[in-house]
C-alpha cells in the first residue's frame, strides 16, 4: 500500500510539470521521440475531453466520453513512464515556464496549480501517515495516543486561558474606552478654552498693533528731526575734511620729496652692500675650496693614522699571543721533563729490581751471597 501511494505521488509530481496545451517551443527543445509522441497524444485526448465537456448539453454518448477518459489515463501513464525513463526531458519540463495569455487565465491556472499541489501534498501526507502506522508498534501507538490526549488537554487548557485573557482584554478595553471618552470630553473643553484664549489674544494683538503704529509714527517724526540735525553736522564736517585734505596734500608732497632722497640713499647703500656681499661670497667660495682640499687631506691622513693604529694594535696582539704561547711551551716543557724524569726513575728502578732478582740464589735453603 505504501509503495502504491509513493508511486502515485511520483507520477502526480511528474504530471504537474506537463503543460495543459501544445507548446511548440517546448516540443522543439525535447529530444526523446517517445516523450514527444506521448505528450502529443495526451494533449489530443485533453482537447477531445474539453470538446466533449463543452458539448455536454447535446446528445453525446456516455461510452465515447468514458473511452476518451480511459485514453487520457493511458496517455498519462505513458507520459509518466517515458519521463521517468528520460530524466533529461523531465528536467526540460521542470525548467520550462508556462505562458499565460490574460489575467483571468493566470488566476485560473494559479488556482488550479495550487489545488493540484495541495492534492499532491495531502496524498503525500496520507502516504507518510500510513507508513508511520505500519511501522509503529502497539506500545508506540499507545504512547502516541497518550501523548495526543495530553496535548489535547493542554490545548483545551490553553483555549480556556485564551478565553479568560480575551474576557479580561474586553474589560480592559471597556475601561480604556471610558478613560478615552473622559479624555475626549476634557480635550473638547480645553479646545473651547483655547478658542476663548485665541479671541482674547486677537484683541490684545490689535491693541498692541495700534500702540505700535503710534510709536512708529512718533519714531519717524523724531528720526526726520535727527536726520536734519545730522545733515547740518555732515555739512560742517565736509568743510573740515576739505581743509584737512588740502593740508595733507602739502604734507604728502613734502614727504614724497623726503622719500625720494631716502630711496636714493638706500639704493646707494644696497649697491655698496651688494658689492661687499659679492666680495665676501668670493672669499667664502675660496674658503670652501680650501676646506674641501684640507678635508680630503685630513681624510687621507686620518685613514693613514687609522691604519697605523690598527697595525700597532695588531702587532701588540700578536706579541701578546706569542708571549702566551712561549709561556705555555715553557710550562709544557717543564711538565714533560718532570714526567720524563719520573718515567726514567721507574724504568731504572724496574731494571735494578730485575738485576737484583737475578743475583739472588735459587732455592729455599740458599742464602744470599755476601751474608754470613
Amino acid at each position: 500500500m505504501n509503495q502504491i501511494l509513493k508511486h502515485a505521488c511520483e507520477q502526480l509530481n511528474v504530471l504537474s510539470y506537463v503543460p495543459s496545451s501544445w507548446n511548440d517551443d517546448l516540443v522543439a527543445s525535447l529530444t526523446c521521440q517517445p516523450v514527444i509522441t506521448s505528450l502529443g497524444k495526451a494533449w489530443m485526448a485533453e482537447e477531445q475531453l474539453k470538446t466533449l465537456g463543452d458539448e455536454a448539453g447535446g446528445d453525446v454518448g456516455v461510452g465515447k466520453y468514458i473511452q476518451v477518459i480511459k485514453q487520457a489515463h493511458k496517455m498519462s501513464r505513458a507520459i509518466c513512464r517515458n519521463l521517468m525513463a528520460d530524466r533529461e526531458s523531465l528536467q526540460i519540463l521542470m525548467e520550462s515556464q508556462p505562458e499565460v495569455s490574460s489575467a483571468d487565465d493566470e488566476a485560473t491556472n494559479a488556482a488550479t496549480s495550487e489545488e493540484y499541489h495541495r492534492f499532491i501534498k495531502y496524498l503525500s501526507e496520507l502516504n507518510s501517515q500510513i507508513h508511520t502506522r505500519m511501522i509503529t508498534t502497539v506500545e508506540d501507538e499507545a504512547a502516541n495516543r497518550t501523548l495526543l490526549h495530553g496535548l489535547t488537554e493542554r490545548e483545551r487548557l490553553m483555549e480556556e486561558t485564551r478565553d479568560a485573557l480575551q474576557t479580561k482584554l474586553d474589560e480592559v478595553r471597556t475601561e480604556k474606552e471610558h478613560v478615552t471618552f473622559s479624555l475626549d470630553q476634557t480635550m473638547r473643553k480645553t479646545q473651547v478654552e483655547l478658542q476663548g484664549i485665541k479671541s482674547s489674544n486677537s484683541e490684545e494683538l490689535e491693541t498692541v498693533q495700534r500702540e505700535m503704529s503710534d510709536a512708529i509714527t512718533k519714531a519717524t517724526t523724531d528720526h526726520e528731526i535727527k536726520m536734519r540735525q545730522l545733515q547740518d553736522q555732515v555739512g560742517g564736517l565736509e568743510r573740515t575734511v576739505a581743509e584737512t585734505i588740502e593740508k595733507n596734500r602739502e604734507e604728502e608732497q613734502r614727504l614724497r620729496k623726503d622719500k625720494g632722497r631716502a630711496e636714493h640713499a638706500l639704493n646707494a647703500k644696497i649697491a655698496q652692500y651688494d658689492a661687499d656681499m659679492s666680495a665676501k661670497n668670493n672669499t667664502l667660495k675660496e674658503l670652501d675650496a680650501l676646506l674641501a682640499v684640507e678635508t680630503a687631506e685630513f681624510a687621507s691622513l686620518r685613514e693613514h693614522l687609522d691604519k697605523t693604529d690598527a697595525d700597532a694594535k695588531l702587532k701588540d696582539e700578536e706579541d701578546a699571543i706569542l708571549e702566551a704561547v712561549k709561556r705555555r711551551r715553557a710550562f709544557g716543557d717543564a711538565i714533560v721533563n718532570r714526567f720524563v724524569i719520573k718515567i726514567q726513575a721507574l724504568v731504572r728502578g724496574k731494571i735494578g729490581r730485575n738485576i737484583v732478582a737475578r743475583l739472588r740464589p735459587k732455592g729455599k735453603g740458599a742464602k744470599p751471597k755476601g751474608k754470613k
